[in-house]
C-alpha cells in the first residue's frame, strides 16, 4: 500500500479561512500554562465492569480544585503539598466517591485508581444509565453485539435493533437511519472516520465491517441531532471506542461461519498497551440456501491492531492499523424461483455459464499524539490514511424460461410448470477497477473550565480516486430478438460503459463547540457549535450550526426527597427531556458525483438536511426491576438532494441536486430487565419520506410534473426486539432472540424513473434464536481443573437463522415474455441456517 499525503496551494474560502484562524487561535492559547510546585494526584476511574468512565468530576474536598475524566477514564489534579486531604468522585446519576488521600510532598506524583457504582442503586439491581442522556445518544453495552444471533458477522447487527434504524439485509452491515440511505452514516473508530467499500452489489460480496466486536469498549450513537464535533454526514453517527487494557486477555470465537479471536495486554508499568483482533469469515453456508444455485468461494479476512505508548504521564502516541483482504468468488450453475399469487403462479428457470469474482483489499491506518498539559485540557493531534483496490471481474451467461405453474388442487401436475410463457438468453460482463485513497491530518482539543466543557477541530484532507469502469449487458428475448451487431457494425447492446476516471481534491473542515450546565438542580445543559466543510473539487464552502438542549425538570425535587426535605412524599417520575436543531450539510464523496453514464458532474452541490428533534427518556421500575422508556419526534428538511435508486445493496446516484423532501417520523424504545438480570429492549419506529423531482422525464423524453413521491429508503413501519432469558432452575442455560419486522420499500422497473418505483416489496420478517451453555462463568470461584484455571469464561452456543423460514426479499430481476410483458421476479435472502459456535475468554 501506498500513503501518500498531496500538497495543495489552493485555499479554501474566506469564511473557511477566518474560522480556521479562530479554531487555531484559541487552540494555541488553551496551551500557555503556568507551572507551580504542587503535589499531582493521577489515575483512572472505571465502573463496576471495568470499563473507563469520562466524564466524571472529581473535586478536592473543602477546596476549589476541580477536574474531569477523559473519555478514556485518566484524570490528573495539581493538589497543595503537605497535607492529607479528599477527593470526590461524582457523576450525574451515579454514586459519590469519596477517597482519603495522604499527605504529599512538593513535585510527589501519586497514583490513585478508583473504581465507581455507576448506576443508581434499585434493590438488588443497578441501573446502567445513559452517559449522554442530555443528548440525542444511545449508549450501547458492546458484550450485547456478541450475544445477538449474527449471521454477517458485523458488529452493527446490534444497531439494527435501534428506534430509527433499518435494514432488509441481514448479509449486510449496512443499515439506512430514519429515511437516509447508506452513505449518510457517520462511523468513527477512536475519533478515526471509517469508509466503506465502493464497488459491492450484493450483501453477500460485503465481507466484514471495519468493527471488531472484541475489541469494542465504549459504543455511542445518534439517529439525529448529533453534535457540531461530528463529521457531514446527513443522518447518524456510530461513535466507537477500542479498549484500553490494563492486563493480559484474549478470546477466541468459533462457528460454522468463520473465526474471530483477539488478544489485548499491558507492560508492568502500563506505559506500553496493546490490543490485537484478527477474523475468518465465510458466509457460504447460509449462501446455499439462495435460489442461484452454484459453487460459493467467499473468503473474508481482516487483521487490526491499536498500539498505545504512554510517554510521560500527561503524553501518549498510540497507533490504530487495519487491513483487509475480501474475496467473493461465484460460479453460477441454476435458477428455480416460484412467485406470483395463490391464482396466479410463475416459475423462472435459468441455466448459468460463466464466473462472479469480487475482490477487494483495504488499509486504514492512524497515529494519535495525545498531550493532556493539565487537567482541564486535552490536545490531540491525528493523522490517518485509507487505501481501497477493489477489482469486480464477471463475465455470467444464462438461458432462461418462464412458465405458468399449475395452482388447480385436483390437478394431477399441480405446482408444476404448465405452459411457457417466454424463453431467452443474457450476457453481463464487467472489468471494473477503482483505487482509493485518502489522507487526513488534523488536531481535536477539549477544554473543561468546570460548568462548561469547549471542543474544537480542524482537519486536511486530500483524496486521489482512480475508477476504470467496462461493462456491458445484452439480452435477447424470443419475440424480440435483435441482432448482436447494428447496421453500422457495432455490437446492438442493452447497456455499454467504457470511461477511465480520476478524481482529485482536497478537503478542509473544522467546528468548535461548547456544552454548558445553566442549572445543576435541574441538569439543564446546553451544548451549541458550529462546523464548516470546504471541498476544492466544486469550491463549495458550506456552515452548518447545531444545538442540543436537556434538562429534568423532576430532578429537584426528588434530590430533596431523597434527602427527607419532603417527608411522607411520592418522587415524582424521573423525566428528562430533550431537544435539538441543526443544518448537516452532506457534501458528495464520490459515488454521487458519478451518473449511469459513468460521467462526473464538477457542478454538484452539497446536500442538505434541517434536524428538528424533540423527545425524552423515563427512568422507571417495574416488578422491582428497572427500565427506561426513550421517544424522539422527527422532522428533517431535505434540500439540494441527488435522487438515486438502489439495487440490493448498490446505490447508484442521478448525479444532480434536483430534488427537494423530508422525513418525519416517531421513534420509542423501551428497555430493562423483564428477566432478573439480564436486559433486552424493544423498539417502534414509523417513518415517512417523500421528495420531489424537478427535470425529471418519461422514457418518451417529456417532462414530468414535479409531485412528491416515496423516497427509495421510504419504510413506514419497523419493529424490533432483542429479549435475552435463561432457564430459572440452570441459569447456565441462556436464550437470546432477536426480531425484526420492516414494512415494504418502494421498487419499480429500472428505467432510470423515479417516478415510476411506486410498487412496494413485501415486508421483510425475520426471527434469529441463539440458545447458549454456560460451560465456565466469570463468577466460577472453584477453579479446580486445568481448563478452568486458564479460562475466564466459556459457553458453547446453538443459532437458528431466519427461525420461522421466511423468504424475504431484497429485490427483483425483470423479465420479458413474448407478449412483451414484464415481470418482477424477486431475489430472495436466506433461509433457516443451524450454526454451532464456541466462545471461550481468558
Amino acid at each position: 500500500m501506498n500513503f501518500k499525503f498531496k500538497t495543495f496551494i489552493k485555499l479554501p474560502s474566506k469564511t473557511a479561512q477566518v474560522l480556521y484562524l479562530f479554531v487555531l487561535f484559541f487552540g494555541l492559547n488553551t496551551t500557555l500554562l503556568f507551572a507551580q510546585k504542587n503535589a499531582v494526584v493521577y489515575g483512572t476511574v472505571v465502573d463496576s465492569t471495568g470499563k473507563p468512565i469520562d466524564g466524571v468530576n472529581i473535586q478536592v474536598l473543602k477546596k476549589t480544585i476541580t477536574g474531569l475524566t477523559n473519555e478514556n477514564g485518566y484524570y490528573s489534579l495539581n493538589v497543595p503539598p503537605d497535607s492529607a486531604f479528599q477527593l470526590v468522585f461524582s457523576y450525574v446519576g451515579g454514586l459519590s466517591r469519596i477517597v482519603n488521600v495522604r499527605a504529599l510532598t512538593a513535585g510527589e506524583k501519586m497514583r490513585q485508581e478508583v473504581k465507581m457504582s455507576f448506576g443508581i442503586e434499585l434493590g438488588a439491581y443497578v441501573f446502567i444509565e445513559e452517559r449522554n442522556r442530555d443528548k440525542t445518544i444511545f449508549t450501547i453495552n458492546p458484550r450485547h453485539a456478541g450475544a445477538i444471533p449474527n449471521i454477517s458477522g458485523s458488529f452493527e447487527q446490534i444497531l439494527k435493533t435501534l428506534p430509527g434504524v433499518s435494514s432488509n439485509n441481514e448479509l449486510s452491515s449496512q443499515y439506512n437511519v430514519r429515511g437516509g440511505n447508506y452513505d449518510e452514516n457517520l462511523i468513527y473508530v477512536n475519533d478515526v472516520e471509517i469508509y466503506r467499500p465502493f464497488l459491492p452489489r450484493s450483501g453477500q460480496q460485503e465481507g466484514l465491517s471495519f468493527i471488531h466486536t472484541e475489541l469494542v469498549q465504549n459504543v455511542k450513537f445518534s439517529a439525529g441531532g448529533f453534535e457540531a464535533r461530528y463529521g457531514d454526514k446527513m443522518s447518524s453517527v456510530l461513535d466507537i471506542t477500542y479498549k484500553n487494557p490494563k492486563t493480559f486477555a484474549a478470546s477466541a470465537n468459533v462457528s460454522l461461519l468463520g473465526v474471530q479471536t483477539h488478544t489485548e495486554g499491558a507492560s508492568k508499568d502500563l506505559r506500553f498497551t496493546y490490543l490485537i483482533g484478527a477474523r475468518y469469515w465465510s458466509n457460504k453456508y447460509v449462501l446455499s440456501t439462495l435460489d442461484v444455485k452454484g459453487d460459493y468461494q467467499p473468503s473474508f479476512y481482516d487483521v487490526q491492531t491499536l498500539l498505545t505508548w504512554h510517554l510521560k504521564e500527561n503524553l501518549s502516541l498510540s497507533f490504530l492499523g487495519s487491513y483487509a483482504q475480501n474475496k467473493y468468488y461465484f460460479i453460477p450453475q441454476d435458477r428455480e424461483t416460484t412467485f406470483g399469487t395463490v391464482n396466479r403462479a410463475y416459475q423462472l428457470k435459468i441455466y448459468f455459464d460463466g464466473a462472479d469474482l469480487m475482490h477487494y483489499q483495504t488499509g486504514t491506518g492512524a497515529a494519535t499524539l495525545n498531550y493532556q498539559p493539565n487537567h482541564r485540557t486535552q490536545l490531540k493531534l491525528i493523522t490517518s490514511s485509507f487505501y481501497s483496490n477493489e477489482n469486480e471481474i464477471f463475465t455470467v451467461e444464462g438461458a432462461y424460461r418462464l412458465s405458468d405453474i399449475e395452482t388447480d388442487l385436483g390437478s394431477d401436475n399441480f405446482a408444476r410448470a404448465r405452459n411457457l410463457r417466454g424463453i431467452g438468453y443474457f450476457i453481463n460482463n464487467a472489468r471494473n477497477i477503482i483505487v482509493a485513497n485518502v489522507n487526513n491530518i488534523g488536531h481535536r482539543g477539549y477544554h473543561n473550565s468546570g460548568r462548561s466543557n469547549m471542543q474544537w477541530g480542524a482537519f486536511f484532507q486530500t483524496e486521489n480516486i482512480s475508477d476504470k469502469l467496462h461493462e456491458w449487458y445484452y439480452e435477447d428475448s424470443a419475440g424480440f430478438s435483435r441482432p448482436p451487431l447494428d447496421t453500422n457494425g457495432n455490437f446492438n447492446l442493452n447497456s455499454y460503459l467504457n470511461t477511465g476516471l480520476t478524481l482529485s481534491s482536497y478537503r478542509t473542515n473544522g467546528y468548535i463547540q461548547n456544552s454548558q450546565t445553566f442549572n445543576k438542580d435541574y441538569n439543564t445543559k446546553l451544548t451549541y457549535g458550529i462546523r464548516t466543510n470546504y471541498w476544492s473539487y466544486n469550491n463549495e464552502n458550506v456552515i452548518s450550526p447545531r444545538v442540543q438542549l436537556g434538562f429534568e425538570p423532576n430532578r429537584k425535587y426528588n434530590r430533596h426527597l431523597k434527602d427527607s426535605l419532603y417527608p411522607g412524599k411520592k418522587p415524582r417520575k424521573d423525566w428528562l427531556i430533550k431537544a435539538a436543531y441543526g443544518w448537516y450539510y452532506q457534501p458528495p464523496f464520490y459515488r454521487e458525483l458519478r451518473d449511469f453514464d459513468g460521467r462526473l458532474n464538477p457542478h454538484i452541490k452539497a446536500q442538505r438536511a434541517i434536524h428538528y428533534v424533540i423527545g425524552g427518556d423515563l427512568n422507571f421500575t417495574a416488578w422491582n426491576r428497572p427500565f427506561k422508556f426513550t421517544t424522539e419526534l422527527y422532522y428533517k428538511q431535505l434540500d439540494n438532494l441527488i435522487p438515486y435508486e438502489i439495487e440490493n445493496v448498490r446505490i447508484r446516484y442521478f448525479a444532480n441536486n434536483n430534488s427537494k423532501g423530508y422525513a418525519t417520523g416517531i421513534d420509542l424504545r423501551v428497555n430493562g430487565y423483564f428477566v432478573k438480570g439480564v436486559e433486552s429492549w424493544a423498539s417502534l419506529s414509523v417513518m415517512k419520506t417523500e421528495e420531489k423531482i424537478t427535470d425529471a422525464k418519461d422514457m418518451a423524453g417529456n417532462p414530468i410534473t414535479p409531485h412528491y413521491i416515496p423516497r427509495p429508503t421510504d419504510q413506514r413501519v419497523t419493529f424490533a426486539i432483542f429479549f435475552q432469558d435463561y432457564l430459572p432452575r440452570n441459569p447456565k442455560v441462556r436464550m437470546s432472540l432477536n426480531l425484526i419486522y420492516g414494512s415494504g420499500l418502494p421498487f419499480g422497473v429500472p428505467d432510470r424513473n423515479r417516478y415510476n418505483d411506486l410498487n412496494r416489496i413485501p415486508s421483510y420478517r425475520r426471527v434469529d434464536l441463539g440458545i447458549n451453555r454456560v460451560l465456565v462463568s466469570e463468577e466460577t470461584k472453584e477453579r479446580d481443573n486445568f481448563w478452568k484455571r486458564h479460562i475466564k469464561s466459556a459457553w458453547i452456543g446453538l443459532e437458528v437463522f431466519n427461525l420461522l423460514g421466511v423468504n424475504n426479499t431484497i429485490s427483483y430481476i425483470w423479465i420479458q415474455d413474448v407478449e412483451g410483458n414484464r415481470y418482477a421476479v424477486p431475489n430472495y435472502l436466506t433461509n433457516r441456517r443451524v450454526n454451532l459456535k464456541l466462545m471461550a475468554r481468558f
